[in-house]
């Protein structure tokens, strides 16, 4: 039986939007650090973790998202929540944007492109895959029939 963490308390200076706030950051944290996610597709940050990871202002994630260019996952209550995978798609589009002076309908149609060709590259890896089992295959039936023979 596990046991929780005692709450943090309401101190009589914060306000009731704070108090809802360290409420929210406790049951995050609580339920990330006693589950095992090894999953880079698992929501993880909350915007204004996710924009100082990335060295942002969450204004800027708002935006990436109404652009279309990532899509965090939401709770119950709306709160947007980022994956590693957001996060690595976000510094791509940031490369492209900085560095390389893309705009970000650009940004947006390179990334697309770059996963349809990962998307091709495993599926050409499985099709391989599935070839040379049936070329060993062949070999072993007509190694059989040459020695039948």
């Amino acid at each position: 039986m596990r046991t929780e963490p005692e709450r943090q308390r309401r101190t009589p200076t914060s306000s009731p939007s704070e108090a809802r706030r360290r409420n929210f950051i406790y049951e995050y944290s609580y339920y990330h650090n006693h589950e095992h996610h090894d999953d880079k597709d698992q929501p993880r940050y909350v915007i204004s973790v996710a924009a100082q990871i990335l060295g942002v202002h969450p204004q800027t994630l708002r935006l990436y998202e109404r652009e279309g260019l990532v899509e965090p996952k939401r709770t119950g209550g709306k709160i947007r929540l980022y994956s590693e995978r957001d996060l690595e798609r976000i510094r791509c589009i940031m490369r492209l944007t900085n560095d390389l002076g893309v705009n970000l309908a650009g940004a947006e149609a390179i990334l697309n492109m770059r996963e349809r060709i990962l998307h091709l590259r495993e599926e050409f890896e499985r099709m391989r895959m599935r070839m040379e089992a049936e070329i060993e295959e062949l070999r072993r039936q007509l190694d059989i029939d040459i020695h039948e023979v």
